[in-house]
């Protein structure tokens, strides 16, 4: 949280169909609407809501829209690897694609979302 306000926590899950079914993720909200954060930095959080994952240690969110360096800085995942944060300095508006990485651990498969930060205000 930046001096006081709310910060944005993206909720994310790993789910199958039924038995037979590919693993797949879900995040919450998607897109993510900065517009009611106000312009400036935000700390974005995404919680791996799922027991058996965990977000990897390098690249758990991976931000793929031109430009992104500018906006999207110091990543962090937590020591369970439960939770990723971002700086994101929302400056100009836009929106931006990522990829939501995570990891089954018994597996060690490796699953990804392509999900939106929408930062128009």
């Amino acid at each position: 949280m930046i001096r006081g306000r709310k910060s944005p926590v993206v909720h994310v899950i790993a789910y199958r169909k039924d038995e037979k079914s590919p693993i797949q993720l879900r995040v919450t909200p998607d897109p993510l609407d900065m517009t009611q954060y106000g312009r400036g930095k935000q700390i974005l959080t995404w919680k791996l809501d799922t027991k058996g994952f965990h977000f990897p240690d390098e690249n758990a969110i991976e931000f793929t829209s031109p430009g992104w360096e500018k906006y999207f800085h110091n990543q962090k995942v937590d020591p369970c690897g439960r939770i990723v944060t971002v700086v994101n300095e929302n400056r100009d508006g836009g929106a931006f694609a990522y990829n939501v990485n995570v990891v089954h651990k018994e597996t060690g498969e490796r699953l990804f979302l392509d999900p939106v930060v929408q930062n128009e205000w």
